[in-house]
């Protein structure tokens, strides 16, 4: 009864299956965080496409009011894409206006992960209106 006393001290009262369980959980746990670093930096990069595509299509509808004013909108998404996403880092970037409106979508691909945004401002001609409204007043 004394041997084993004196080994339940030394090992501190574990046994091997502990260590055997932990073996299994151990990478169950390294694998959710690995997936949920992933996924913030998916999330992230989509937050800054979305962003830098909102301002890149409110500065082509404001261009297009402007006489003389000439912007290259796919280097004006690049620059602001530039150094900012994480995950995603080759965006491809496609702009198109009519007369009513400007569309900029983008899109960037990594592995199984794919991401696309897409926004669009109108062109906004409000001394159209203001005229109509001054002829009938």
């Amino acid at each position: 009864m004394e041997c084993t006393e004196r080994k339940k001290k030394r090992t501190g009262g574990l046994r091997g299956s502990a260590v055997v369980e932990m073996s299994y959980i151990i990478p169950l746990f390294l694998g959710l965080f690995v997936l949920i670093v992933h996924t913030v930096f998916y999330y992230h990069d989509k937050a800054v496409m979305n962003a830098a595509a909102a301002e890149t299509a409110v500065l082509g509808a404001q261009a297009s009011r402007r006489e003389g004013a000439d912007y290259d909108l796919e280097a004006f998404f690049g620059d602001r894409t530039d150094g900012k996403l994480i995950y995603m880092t080759d965006a491809e970037v496609s702009v198109s206006q009519t007369d009513r409106e400007v569309t900029v979508c983008a899109s960037a691909a990594k592995s199984i992960m794919e991401l696309s945004v897409c926004q669009k401002a109108r062109i906004a001609e409000p001394e159209k209106n203001l005229r109509i409204t001054a002829e009938v007043g």
